[in-house]
């Protein structure tokens, strides 16, 4: 199995964020955003950030199936 953390950067109020995408639980679908820019003062919880991935859709899968879904946009 593949493990990837979906990690992103934006400009909330003027000051730079960064973010990872997370879930509570086993088999959660329900997901939230998880702030990393703290980490100095407060590490991040990474390990609710961290998603397997079956053999059914690798990591390079993932990524071709993102930039498609950007370029449509």
């Amino acid at each position: 199995d593949d493990e990837v953390v979906l990690q992103c950067t934006a400009n909330v109020h003027k000051e730079q964020q960064k973010l990872c995408l997370a879930a509570e639980g086993f088999g959660n679908r329900l997901c939230f955003l998880e702030s990393t820019s703290n980490s100095k003062n407060v590490p991040p919880d990474l390990s609710i950030c961290t998603f397997v991935l079956e053999q059914s859709l690798s990591v390079r899968a993932l990524q071709e199936m993102l930039a498609n879904t950007e370029e449509k946009a």
